[in-house]
Order: structure tokens, then C-alpha cells, then sequence
């Protein structure tokens, strides 16, 4: 991912957020949106188990398949970047996953849960949320950029244009947001 493509991955961020600030009962946060985070990782979750083959019926909803990893995987990049963007923060540096041993999709989901265990864990301690832990967690920016590149890794193992994904998703919130503007 170049540094355009992150400027214009946050340019988009900061535009849905403000767009999808009236549609929330209660302002945001980086902490409402590391929650925001779990959600979309539980649909992504749920994506990967029906690409592996498992089955899934007891945890799908017939009224509501959420059955498109591209889209998922775009949902918890935007998550991601939430967080980041509510928090007054930039990821840092450009994320470049780059190689990780022979990682397999399984192992590069891991990661990414790792790396959003960490942006949340980083949200909540700069809210008060949560105390600050001992040792040498990962500030905002730093969890952000680990959890952009894990989702970058993840596109890579998956064959998905993770852009093309995000860029998709993107129209179609805009147009979510179109149809509530116009029913108002």
C-alpha cells in the first residue's frame, strides 16, 4: 500500500464517519469504534469459515447473509481506520505486511487479531477506559499501521485487490447514505 493509497483510504474514512455520524443514536469514539472493530471481525470470521468449507448455519442469519469476504475484510479496514480517525491519530508509517513466514490465511487472520486486540486494547487506554498496561504495548498509530498491513497480508492470501474491495464498499455506503439523506 502506497502513501497516496493510505491518504486516500482516510480521505474516504473521515468522509463515511461524518456521513454515518447522524445515522448513531450516540456520538462515536475509538473505543465505540474498536467495538465497531470486533463486529466487523466476527463477519469476516464468518466469511473465512464458509471460504474454508466449515459449516456455519448455527451462528448465519438467512435474513441477513453476510457472505463476502472482500467486503468484510473492507468493513474491518474501515473499522480500523475509525478508530485511528477518531482518535485524532494517523497510522504509522506506510503499513508494508511484506512476507511473514508461510503464513497461511488462517495465520494471517490471527495476526490481524492481534494487531486489532491491540488497537482496541490502545483506544481504550486513551479513553480511560482501561489501565495501562505493563510492558510495551503499541500506541494508536503503531496498532493502526499493524492492523492495516495485517489486512493487506490477508487481502494478498485471500487473491483480493484489497482497494478495489475497500473502493466498492465505499461506493455503496455512499449510496446507504444517499437513500437516508433522501427519506428524511
Amino acid at each position: 500500500m502506497t502513501p497516496d493509497d493510505l491518504s486516500n483510504l482516510l480521505t474516504d474514512v473521515r468522509r463515511l464517519r461524518q456521513g454515518f455520524a447522524d445515522t448513531a443514536p450516540q456520538p462515536w469514539t475509538s473505543t465505540i469504534a474498536a467495538a465497531e472493530l470486533t463486529v466487523q471481525l466476527g463477519h469476516l470470521a464468518r466469511c473465512l469459515l464458509h471460504h474454508l468449507g466449515a459449516d456455519t448455519t448455527d451462528v448465519d442469519d438467512p435474513q441477513r447473509p453476510i457472505t463476502n469476504i472482500g467486503d468484510e475484510l473492507s468493513d474491518v479496514l474501515l473499522a480500523t481506520l475509525s478508530v485511528t480517525t477518531l482518535a485524532g491519530a494517523l497510522p504509522a508509517g506506510v503499513p508494508n505486511p511484506g512476507p511473514t513466514r508461510d503464513d497461511n490465511e488462517v495465520e494471517a487472520f490471527l495476526r490481524l487479531l492481534i494487531w486489532t486486540g491491540q488497537l482496541a486494547e490502545a483506544a481504550m487506554v486513551s479513553e480511560g477506559y482501561r489501565h495501562q498496561p505493563t510492558g510495551t504495548p503499541p500506541s494508536i498509530p503503531a496498532a493502526s499501521a499493524g492492523a492495516v498491513a495485517a489486512c493487506d497480508a490477508l487481502a494478498d492470501h485471500l487473491d483480493l485487490d484489497l482497494l478495489a474491495e475497500f473502493r466498492s464498499m465505499v461506493t455503496d455506503a455512499n449510496d446507504f447514505l444517499a437513500t437516508r439523506d433522501n427519506t428524511r
